[in-house]
């Protein structure tokens, strides 16, 4: 599974008072979507939204985020500030 900088830092020195904003990928595996969702909330996570292309972005305590990288049926995990899917390029043109 791929964890960006970021969030392999949350899992070796989490703040213990600070909530992570996260976004995940799951795999393509036979796992359903509802199973993964039931797995987030057992680490204390709550699902915020269901992004484009399957990813979600969930909230959680940053001293539970190497619980939730732990999981099955996640290829990725990266911080939500930095992931964006709006494609919006307008102020670059």
């Amino acid at each position: 599974m791929y964890r960006s900088h970021p969030v392999r830092r949350m899992c070796q020195d989490p703040i213990e008072t600070a909530e992570a904003h996260l976004v995940l990928d799951p795999a393509d595996d036979d796992r359903s979507h509802d199973a993964l969702v039931a797995a987030i909330e057992v680490v204390s996570g709550t699902v915020e939204e269901q992004l484009e292309y399957g990813a979600i972005r969930v909230q959680l305590p940053e001293r539970r985020v190497a619980d939730l990288c732990s999981l099955a049926g996640i290829e990725s995990v990266q911080t939500a500030d930095v992931v964006s899917y709006t494609g919006d390029a307008g102020e670059d043109i």
